[in-house]
């Protein structure tokens, strides 16, 4: 696996890993920043951006192919910031390779499964196939009719691509990702706790994570501490970069 990637900066290596249904372009601005002080590494998982399609998609593999991607770019342990479904690999990670990671940023995620959260977007996925369409306008008004906030279609309109027969596609592997969605939402079956320093990020008006660290977290994470991102959704990277970016800073520091 050769997962896509974007590089800023230079210092110590952090990794950040997207959300469901992301990509490393929804990362662009807040990892130059980074790049002042770090050598980060914006990474497309597998099935998500430019990187290889592949049938299989669980957390086992994504935190694989995070495990290959260190050791390709030979890099000594690393900064992991994970959103969502990259937060839950990020986790997975350092349970499982706890000498390879320095320290853990998620964000707005937590253990257990999630349910009852991307019924429209999986309506829209479901339903639109970009190559029966001639403009991404087109496929922006009929967004519009399943999906109501702006930033959520946004965030989906970043994911369509013009082939070069000129006909509109779904950059990520849409297929798989509905297949596996189970696979994506379940929760983590962690095998050993990560002693070392973890920041949990969630958004005030994010239902996702609770405002307290629940006894299963602090168990595999037992320095873990949790913070609250004001006026910020499940995205928090898209509501408030400027207080996520420096939360995280200071965190690292």
């Amino acid at each position: 696996m050769r997962l896509h990637f974007r590089k800023y900066g230079a210092g110590e290596p952090l990794v950040i890993l997207h959300g469901l249904f992301g990509s490393s372009d929804n990362w662009h601005t807040l990892a130059r920043r980074w790049g002042r002080e770090f050598q980060v590494f914006a990474l497309d998982q597998r099935n998500h951006g430019s990187s290889p399609h592949e049938s299989a998609m669980n957390y086992e593999e994504l935190a694989h192919d995070l495990y290959q991607f260190i050791g390709q770019e030979h890099l000594g342990p690393v900064h992991i910031v994970g959103h969502s479904m990259g937060g839950k690999v990020g986790m997975l990670f350092a349970s499982t390779y706890p000498e390879m990671v320095m320290s853990l940023c998620i964000l707005d995620i937590g253990i257990d499964r999630v349910e009852g959260k991307h019924e429209t977007i999986l309506q829209a996925l479901s339903t639109i196939n970009p190559d029966e369409f001639s403009s991404r306008d087109e496929i922006r008004l009929q967004l519009e009719n399943t999906i109501k906030p702006p930033a959520v279609r946004q965030f989906l309109m970043k994911n369509i691509l013009r082939r070069l027969d000129g006909s509109l596609a779904w950059k990520f592997n849409r297929d798989v990702l509905l297949e596996h969605y189970g696979d994506l939402t379940t929760g983590l079956n962690l095998l050993q706790s990560f002693s070392g320093s973890v920041l949990f990020l969630r958004g005030g008006n994010s239902d996702y994570l609770e405002a307290s660290l629940s006894p299963e977290i602090l168990h595999y994470f037992p320095f873990a501490q949790i913070q609250t991102i004001p006026d910020a959704g499940h995205w928090l990277h898209a509501d408030q970069p400027k207080l996520l970016s420096s939360a995280i800073l200071n965190f690292l520091k």
